[in-house]
C-alpha cells in the first residue's frame, strides 16, 4: 500500500506541475494546454461523484484498481501523443478523483479500523515526501532527458501502480 501512495503521489504532483510543459512539447498552444488542463477538476469530482452513486458496492481494492487504470491509460495517451488531449486527461483526472476515496478506504478494508489512523499516517508519509521531492525530479527529468523522458517516466510509474494495486487483491 505504501508503494501505491507513493507512486500515485509522485505521479499526480509531476503531472500537476508538468503537465502545461509537457502539453507544449507535444505542440498544443499554451491556451489550449491551460484549457485542457482544466478539464482535470471536474473530473475528477464527476469520477468521485459516480463512486459515491455506488454506495459501496464495491470493495475499496476494485476502486483502487480502477483509478490506477485510469491514471495509466490516460498518461499513457498522452504520452503516446495521441490527438485526444481532452480524453486523456478526462481518463487522468477521473483516476485521479477516485484515487482520492479509494487511497483512504484501502487501507480501513485491508487492516481494520484497530490503529486506523496511526497506520494511514505510516502510510501516507512515503507517499508525501515522493510529492514534495516529485516536481524537482520531474524538472530535472525534462531539462536533461525532454519531453519524451518525462512520459515515459510518468508512464512506467503509473504502470507500476497498476501492478501494485493488483497485487494487493492478494492482501485481501
Amino acid at each position: 500500500m505504501t508503494g501505491v501512495l507513493t507512486l500515485g503521489g509522485t505521479v499526480m504532483a509531476m503531472v500537476s506541475v508538468h503537465l502545461i510543459t509537457l502539453l507544449q512539447a507535444r505542440g498544443v498552444a499554451l491556451a489550449s494546454a491551460v484549457a485542457y488542463g482544466a478539464l482535470i477538476g471536474p473530473s475528477q469530482v464527476g469520477a468521485r461523484i459516480v463512486e459515491m452513486a455506488g454506495k459501496g458496492r464495491h470493495h475499496p481494492l476494485w476502486t483502487l484498481t480502477a483509478a490506477m487504470i485510469l491514471v495509466v491509460l490516460g498518461v499513457t495517451m498522452l504520452a503516446a501523443g495521441l490527438p485526444l488531449v481532452g480524453l486523456a486527461l478526462v481518463l487522468y483526472g477521473a483516476g485521479n478523483g477516485i484515487y482520492s476515496i479509494a487511497r483512504g478506504t484501502v487501507p480501513l478494508a485491508l487492516f481494520g479500523p484497530e490503529r486506523y489512523a496511526a497506520l494511514v499516517g505510516l502510510l501516507a508519509r512515503p507517499g508525501l515526501v515522493a510529492q514534495a521531492l516529485a516536481p524537482s525530479l520531474g524538472a530535472v527529468v525534462l531539462t536533461h532527458g525532454g519531453a519524451d523522458a518525462t512520459y515515459t517516466v510518468l508512464t512506467v510509474l503509473a504502470l507500476g501502480n497498476v501492478v501494485l494495486a493488483l497485487l494487493l487483491w492478494r492482501v485481501r
